[in-house]
């Protein structure tokens, strides 16, 4: 179980270098050049976490060696610092963790420290909420008590009416059980000897998390675009559902479905910042899943847009027909849009909703950002450039071509990538992690605009 978590047992030690001081002046220094060199003199490794903190005043002449070190070896995070700012976060922060950041020197009092608080499948919530509280697997199983829906095609107002119920609970149940797991940690096994380190007054973020956003977003703007039918057993239970006619997707740089994505962020966010947290946490989220999202595929039903689980006649669960939800903030799979519709759509979520980190896991082949490697290299940088200006927070860049890893992916063979939130060698991953990884996208072009 914990290699489905965290495959590669990783210990999330994350190295920040670059970004900018509050005087405007960078902040890349020799030794920033020296980690990054170690790719090359030492080998590609999954750790430490190399993180880039990424602006436009960094040198032009660093952001071309950093573009080309992930050319090679598709081990570096970059992490936006005019969107993390914006929240906040000072010339002192820092990754902590795999895309968090911390600002262990800010003087208000935010965002100092973090309490861990992994994430949860907000899919299986909003399904569980069109079954009436029962589980959208286990059916006979009742989570908490709502109305079923009972009409023959979905309506949007009801579901959103049904799924903010759903919320209500989840988070809830979420808050207690991060207050209670903090608060004994803290009676039974207190960090002094990491608290030394810091300065006297400290106040935390509550690091809450999202699994399952993008089909979440997808069969909302199902239900609201489409016609969506549930398909139901004897008793009423939904276990299935039939979408007629197209819709809008997350990852399409279509403002329809990542209007809904922003709707989703906000009431998930608003609800837990609703709560007393543990020595007056604030509370934080983060769309990140690092390996886990498989995992919390095999503990979902079908939902409008994608094949889940079933039960066996036996009452065992059947993952035969599942597909992986995305990781972290990444599109479905299913989307349409080419990496930038990707990035814009990334680039429109409001980070103040999910300042603990919007983690966008992307592999692009060399071959779409031009012909010659020099030209792949600029173009790399014009496009952080522009995702970390408007609005972007978080990218890892994996540049490669699906045909040249696949079948080192699945054999076993060494192969260092980055994944949601930190970076790993695919031997350590498991058969299914291994399947997903390679159903990803590697976008074959920038865009797909006419």
């Amino acid at each position: 179980e914990y290699d489905a978590l965290y495959s590669g047992d990783p210990t999330f030690i994350t190295t920040s270098m670059a970004g900018v001081g509050n005087d405007g002046q960078h902040r890349v220094t020799k030794m920033d050049y020296r980690f990054l060199n170690t790719l090359d003199n030492v080998g590609n490794s999954p750790e430490p976490n190399l993180t880039v903190l990424w602006a436009k005043e960094l040198p032009y002449a660093f952001k071309r060696y950093c573009m080309s070190m992930s050319h090679k070896h598709s081990s570096i995070q970059y992490e936006g610092v005019k969107t993390m700012a914006e929240d906040g976060y000072g010339e002192m922060s820092c990754i902590s963790c795999c895309v968090s950041p911390l600002d262990p020197e800010n003087e208000e009092g935010r965002h100092n420290i973090q309490y861990f608080g992994a994430r949860v499948n907000v899919l299986k919530a909003l399904l569980t909420g069109i079954n009436g509280g029962y589980d959208d697997v286990h059916r006979d199983y009742k989570v908490f008590d709502i109305d079923p829906i009972k009409s023959d095609v979905l309506k949007f107002d009801e579901v959103k009416a049904n799924f903010e119920k759903s919320l209500d609970w989840l988070t809830d149940t979420y808050v207690d059980a991060l207050n209670i797991i903090h608060y004994m940690t803290d009676k039974y096994n207190y960090e002094a000897v990491q608290m030394a380190f810091l300065p006297s007054h400290q106040r935390a973020n509550m690091g809450f998390g999202i699994c399952g956003f993008a089909n979440t977003v997808d069969t909302l703007s199902a239900i609201k675009y489409a016609t969506v039918k549930p398909i139901r057993d004897e008793n009423g239970y939904i276990y299935d559902y039939e979408t007629i006619g197209d819709f809008p997707r997350y990852g399409e740089d279509d403002d329809r479905a990542d209007d809904i994505a922003k709707w989703l962020m906000a009431e998930y966010h608003n609800r837990l910042a609703s709560h007393q947290l543990h020595k007056d946490a604030e509370a934080t989220v983060s769309l990140l899943t690092i390996t886990s999202n498989v995992a919390y595929s095999k503990q979902t039903g079908n939902s409008p847009v994608h094949r889940g689980v079933f039960l066996n006649e036996d009452g065992t669960s059947n993952t035969s027909k599942v597909e992986f939800f995305s990781p972290g903030a990444n599109p479905s799979n299913k989307a349409k849009g080419g990496w930038l519709q990707n990035l814009r759509t990334l680039e429109k979520l409001e980070f103040k909703h999910a300042n603990d980190g919007i983690s966008l896991t992307t592999q692009v082949s060399p071959k779409a950002l031009g012909k010659t490697r020099d030209e792949q290299v600029a173009n790399l940088v014009d496009v952080l450039d522009g995702y970390f200006e408007d609005g972007g927070q978080h990218v890892n860049l994996n540049v490669m071509d699906l045909a040249d890893v696949k079948d080192k992916i699945l054999n076993g063979e060494d192969v260092i990538v980055r994944i949601s939130g930190y970076c790993v060698n695919t031997k350590y991953l498991t058969k299914e992690q291994k399947h997903e990884l390679t159903h990803r996208v590697f976008h074959e072009v920038l865009s797909m605009d006419v």
